[in-house]
């Protein structure tokens, strides 16, 4: 890909993420931002998923319409979508992105799952190490983070046929 198409790929891709971060926002725990990242690490590879987790991330912590984040749960909440991103590159270019599999939408599920845990590990993580006390603290935010792990292995293999068709569209070329 030339320069010019990674930074058109990129560009359209953080908007999408925060168009549908913002439209699920009053959606408590629930996110579309992540199959965004995920996907452009899956149809892109690892650093255009870089470049959209990070990107996107930060313009969504920045400009939330809640308020900005604190900065050290912005820059734990990029890192975290970066992950996020980099675990859609694991699939770049393989098997299950040619074509629709019972096995593609198990494995979107469980990609679903680790990207929600993945997230509020690193998050709550953080956010229990300076607010703490720790385990009390990080007990506290994993139990409400199950509702964002649940929704993202439901959100995650619904979106499967649409990121396959992408993925057949522009691995033709």
């Amino acid at each position: 890909m030339s320069h010019s198409q990674v930074t058109a790929r990129v560009a359209l891709f953080v908007a999408l993420a925060y168009v549908l971060a913002y439209a699920t926002a009053f959606i408590p725990n629930v996110s579309l931002i992540f199959i965004v990242f995920f996907s452009a690490g899956a149809l892109y590879g690892l650093r255009v998923g870089l470049m959209v987790g990070g990107i996107g991330e930060f313009l969504w912590t920045v400009f939330n319409p809640f308020g900005m984040a604190p900065v050290t749960t912005t820059i734990s909440q990029i890192a975290a979508m970066m992950i996020v991103a980099s675990l859609g590159a694991i699939i770049y270019k393989s098997k299950i992105m040619n074509s629709f599999s019972v096995k593609g939408v198990i494995l979107f599920s469980v990609f679903g799952l680790l990207s929600g845990f993945v997230f509020q590990l690193i998050l709550n993580g953080v956010d229990a190490w300076l607010y703490g006390p720790f385990w009390e603290y990080l007990m506290a935010g994993l139990g409400f983070a199950v509702i964002s792990i649940v929704s993202n292995a439901v959100i995650f293999p619904v979106f499967y046929p649409v990121i396959v068709k992408l993925a057949q569209k522009e691995y033709a070329r």
